[in-house]
């Protein structure tokens, strides 16, 4: 499951591809035809930082990735512009579906900088939405454990209804399993929960699964009014 990394264009193509996901749309409540629903503008605004390691992918800096080279600081622009539109897009068709919906994707920048970096940078994408939680079962409801190593399950983390992917450790040699500890570079996650009657859902590839319910604390923590 890692990835390799190349430029810092191509190190981000995941997070914009990731953001057009978000929550992966099932059981998150159908309420676009409740004339009671949140619009848009009621939702809380997520931060350009969830904390000194995830920034916001429309507003992380050459200076977050650690980056000095101008074809660099170039790429960085461009990958801004395109998250912006990609957080717009997501959004939207979200909202079309389901009521309102706010998205944001999160990457660890530091990461995006490091030319040596043998996997892509962990990456977030939170979404908030009118309505409650839901069910989060991304990949159906069945366990998955297949023989190659990849696995799937559901998970009460900390309290939060998450659902668990991820893809064990091989021997390069015979492509086998090693049963070894799984790096958090071969989890992907999501963690949903609900609060005041909006659903906040968090979603990530490359972090722990207690890492990304520790990223639904902090979203809450970041979103809470007053």
């Amino acid at each position: 499951m890692p990835i390799a990394r190349s430029t810092v264009v191509g190190a981000t193509t995941g997070v914009l591809l990731l953001a057009g996901a978000v929550g992966f749309g099932v059981g998150l409540p159908k309420v676009v035809d409740d004339a009671s629903a949140a619009s848009a503008a009621d939702l809380p605004t997520l931060p350009d930082r969830l904390d000194d390691r995830m920034v916001a992918l429309s507003a992380v800096t050459a200076e977050d990735a650690g980056l000095t080279d101008p074809a660099d600081l170039e790429a960085i622009e461009q990958v801004t512009d395109r998250a912006a539109t990609g957080d717009t897009e997501a959004s939207s068709e979200l909202s079309a579906i389901y009521g309102a919906a706010r998205v944001r994707a999160y990457v660890d920048a530091a990461v995006m900088g490091q030319s040596d970096a043998q996997v892509a940078p962990a990456q977030i994408a939170v979404t908030i939405s009118a309505g409650g939680a839901g069910l989060v079962i991304p990949s159906g409801p069945f366990k998955i454990d297949q023989q190659g190593g990849s696995h799937y399950e559901l998970r009460a983390i900390d309290g939060y209804r998450c659902a668990v992917a991820w893809q064990e450790g091989a021997d390069p040699t015979t492509g086998v399993p090693t049963g070894g500890e799984v790096p958090a570079a071969n989890y992907q996650a999501e963690c949903r929960t609900e609060r005041d009657g909006l659903s906040y859902d968090v979603y990530a590839t490359g972090l722990a699964p207690e890492e990304v319910a520790s990223y639904v604390d902090r979203v809450l923590e970041l979103t809470e009014e007053g």
